[in-house]
């Protein structure tokens, strides 16, 4: 059989659903912003660049069939109406967190040429990750007349995407191991999860190749000897020096060599996990990302984990530019020992065991530290640690650490030496650390003040949307000295290249990333950090589309192993066994899903107590409430009224006394 007849079935038998799109006005929202107004709607984004209206939009991924690409997508408009009032919306502002909001604000020359957008349907995409191809789309249910001021809104239309066939698309044949990893991360991405084992890539047999590849210096064998033993026994593991690799693949210098390897590992080898040692040089990509005359980020591991195309398509040996066809999946999970100093990998090295090993037991593996500096007062970082806090299970301690116009906490390096298993500082970043807005002092976490921590047996897992942290390109960055302090830490750190974006009065590229990265720890309960991270990114580029994104994809970095297993996520912490099992709550796929009107939401209670049921947003809101109360032990069954939701995918979340637990519920209508 030809290719193109292949191609051809497949399409016939393609089930890329239509999809429907439906939103109450009483929905939309306007809040003023220098004396314009912002709109906005649960879990919405604005697609366009800076200085286009902000008119938000839906966004929608799916995955489609091997050979296919998703060409465009039919809009049939079944109710419209205007908005009361008239309007004069602001323009998308992208604002790095080290700069002030401009006092004039740029409006492009949409805000003269009539009504906007001219197109509903924004940012038509389709990529891969691990073989499985991802459609996605943004739907844009608003047009604005600048003249008139009136703000039109589709109520209720019908999405029908045309997915054709596609010659150029790759099409691999993969391990066992590697598809289901993939499936696993793909139901926290896309829609249509229910045709992810059908359209998954060709089983390979005969795999041979050890998922998780440590890559560095030969000399570096003996320290990193007992952590590759140790990946023996979780996932299987192999060394590869850089000098191996330099003397048996090609290419233009030595990031593109070890990339090479990483191809052919990945295609066909079974690689899944990658842990890079190096600090900046041979084994970094400095990407060309580039705005104006700008290159925007220093390091880019995204190079490494990202494996279609070359990341050079126009050739010129600056890789990463816009124009270099770069989907931007992950497609192996990449971490990295930015050292070349023997005694500080040894450092990260005995961590990362111990942490799997005999880290310690007590609350401290349930807690979280949420750091909240003022970034654009009276804007500041409270409202991405907010978001992020109705994600942390109900039973879990949390510390919010919130500064005002008065003051700032000064207790953060107490808490960490408590004990923390997760943090998210969220200040004014350089490379030598996190800062509040306000003096005295300006510290968070830096240069200034990390040296009093003592926590090497209870580090924390970081991330951060803060400026220039994790850059290692001139001197030891925060991240780093975060991870090769030998009396305390982390385990493992995400912190941004270059600048962390922001877009007041709404989230930023970097506070979507950081969101969906704890949506993923845990919602999904993805517990290993490498995969947590990459899911994260590819949550994001599937189901968002905003200004700066490709820029934040590109710098945040993961500084540790990414098979790392999550402290909350163990089995086994005392005596090499287990820490005792705490029953949570179950909480199933609603009947039916997709959901039209209503569903029924099943779920059972290990003990009887006070429990709530809530619908969360792609955006982190709260949209719905299914129950805030008491529920008995055992099964049990509520139906719930999704009439009021917008089209779109949401999570379904159960938190209780005893735990929490997730699942997806897509809305279709």
């Amino acid at each position: 059989m030809t290719l193109f007849l292949q191609v051809a079935m497949i399409l016939m038998s393609a089930q890329v659903a239509d999809m429907s799109f439906t939103i109450d006005p009483d929905m939309v929202q306007f809040t003023e912003f220098r004396g314009e107004d912002v709109l906005y709607i649960p879990g919405g984004a604005a697609p366009f660049e800076d200085g286009e209206p902000g008119l938000p939009g839906m966004g929608y991924s799916f995955v489609i069939p091997q050979g296919t690409s998703l060409e465009s997508v039919n809009v049939e408009v079944l109710s419209k109406v205007d908005l009361p009032g008239t309007y004069n919306i602001a323009p998308v502002l992208s604002v790095a967190l080290s700069e002030p909001i401009p006092t004039v604000i740029p409006h492009s020359q949409s805000y003269t040429n009539g009504s906007f957008p001219t197109t509903s349907i924004q940012n038509i995409n389709t990529g891969n990750k691990t073989g499985f191809r991802i459609a996605s789309f943004t739907y844009v249910p608003f047009t604005w007349n600048p003249a008139t001021g009136v703000v039109s809104l589709v109520t209720s239309a019908n999405l029908t995407p045309v997915v054709s066939a596609a010659t150029d698309a790759p099409r691999l044949s993969l391990s066992d191991n590697q598809v289901r990893t993939a499936i696993s991360a793909l139901e926290s991405v896309v829609s249509n999860t229910e045709m992810l084992e059908a359209y998954s890539p060709e089983i390979s047999s005969g795999v041979d190749g050890a998922p998780w590849v440590l890559i560095a210096d030969e000399s570096m064998l003996e320290t990193l000897q007992p952590l590759l033993d140790h990946r023996a026994t979780t996932h299987g593991s192999s060394f590869k020096s850089t000098q191996w690799i330099y003397a048996n693949y090609e290419g233009y210098d030595t990031q593109e060599q070890i990339r090479n390897y990483m191809i052919d590992a990945y295609e066909n080898q079974g690689l899944v996990y990658a842990l890079i040692v190096g600090d900046f040089g041979e084994t970094t990509r400095v990407s060309g990302l580039q705005i104006g005359s700008n290159i925007m980020n220093s390091v880019a591991d995204l190079y490494f984990a990202d494996l279609d195309g070359n990341w050079d398509a126009n050739g010129n040996h600056i890789y990463g530019q816009l124009g270099d066809g770069i989907d931007y999946y992950t497609d192996v999970y990449v971490g990295r020992y930015s050292t070349d100093v023997v005694a500080r990998l040894e450092v990260m090295v005995n961590r990362t065991l111990a942490y799997e090993t005999t880290a310690p037991s007590g609350d401290w593996q349930t807690t979280a530290l949420l750091g909240g500096a003022l970034l654009w007062p009276p804007y500041g970082g409270d409202v991405i640690c907010d978001s992020i806090s109705v994600r942390i299970p109900s039973s879990w301690t949390e510390h919010k650490l919130y500064e005002t116009n008065a003051s700032h906490p000064t207790n953060i390096i107490d808490l960490y030496n408590q004990g923390v298993s997760y943090t998210s500082p969220n200040g004014h970043g350089f490379e030598a650390g996190i800062y509040w807005y306000y003096n005295p002092p300006t510290d968070m976490i830096s240069a200034g003040n990390y040296t009093g921590l003592t926590n090497n047996d209870v580090p924390p897992v970081f991330h951060s949307i803060a400026c220039l942290a994790g850059n290692i390109q001139n001197v030891a960055s925060i991240a780093e000295r975060l991870m090769f302090r030998a009396q305390g830490g982390g385990v493992a750190v995400m912190f941004n290249s270059q600048n962390g974006w922001g877009s007041p009065p709404n989230f930023g590229a970097s506070e979507w990333l950081e969101l969906f990265f704890a949506d993923v720890l845990f919602v999904d309960e993805q517990y290993e950090i490498g995969v947590t991270h990459g899911i994260s990114k590819d949550e994001f580029k599937a189901n968002v589309s905003i200004s700066m994104q490709t820029w934040v994809l590109q710098e945040n970095n993961l500084f540790g192993d990414p098979a790392l297993k999550f402290i909350a996520g163990q089995m086994g912490i005392e005596e090499g066994e287990t820490n005792p099992t705490v029953v949570s709550p179950v909480i199933s796929t609603p009947n039916p899903n997709p959901v039209n009107e209503t569903c029924a939401v099943s779920f059972t209670m290990p003990a009887a107590g006070t429990a709530t049921i809530a619908v969360y947003d792609i955006s982190g809101r709260i949209a719905a409430t299914v129950h805030q109360g008491t529920l008995s032990e055992g099964n049990g069954s509520i139906n719930f009224d999704a009439s009021s939701l917008p089209s779109g995918c949401y999570s379904l979340v159960i938190n209780s006394a005893t735990g929490s637990a997730s699942t997806q519920m897509l809305v279709l209508r």
